[in-house]
């Protein structure tokens, strides 16, 4: 019984781990895009979007706290405010709110494709519910073909 229990306390670390950290990844880029909209600088953006994506769960778990006096509090209670909070405001702005927050994270992919990050871009085209159009092959490729064809033709057509 105790083996079952203990089992049991892992799976809820481990599900709880992985909400923080997506909920972590996708709250920071919803914050990104949304301070991407007053500057294009990525070191503004990152820097602004991880104090919000840190500060927001730290003010909701102050406030879920209980008061000194109140008694003994939870275990585990700031790890579920974190986890609640990082998830929460991920389905609100990639969940829920998606046909006003598409542009912001469509822009978001395109900031970090033009800086080289194709990964990332990639990832916040998902979250954008879009797919990335990758630029078109250099006209190289298409050149070893008609220079192919031409010699063959002249070839054919010469005796």
């Amino acid at each position: 019984m105790a083996g079952t229990a203990s089992g049991l306390v892992l799976i809820q670390r481990a599900i709880k781990g992985a909400a923080i950290v997506l909920g972590g990844v996708c709250t920071f880029v919803s914050f990104s895009s949304i301070v991407g909209i007053a500057t294009g600088n990525a070191w503004a953006r990152a820097g602004l979007a991880l104090v919000l994506t840190v500060v927001l769960p730290m003010a909701a778990v102050d406030r879920a706290l209980p008061k000194k006096d109140a008694g003994k509090a939870r275990p585990g209670l700031v790890v579920d405010v974190i986890a609640v909070v990082l998830l929460g405001v991920a389905l609100l702005f990639i969940g829920l709110g998606q046909p006003v927050t598409r542009p912001l994270l469509v822009r978001e992919g395109d900031r970090l494709a033009e800086d080289g990050r194709e990964v990332p871009a990639h990832f916040v085209y998902f979250l954008g519910g879009v797919r990335p159009v990758d630029a078109p092959e250099p006209a190289a490729s298409a050149a070893p073909s008609a220079s192919s064809a031409a010699p063959s033709a002249s070839a054919s057509g010469g005796p």
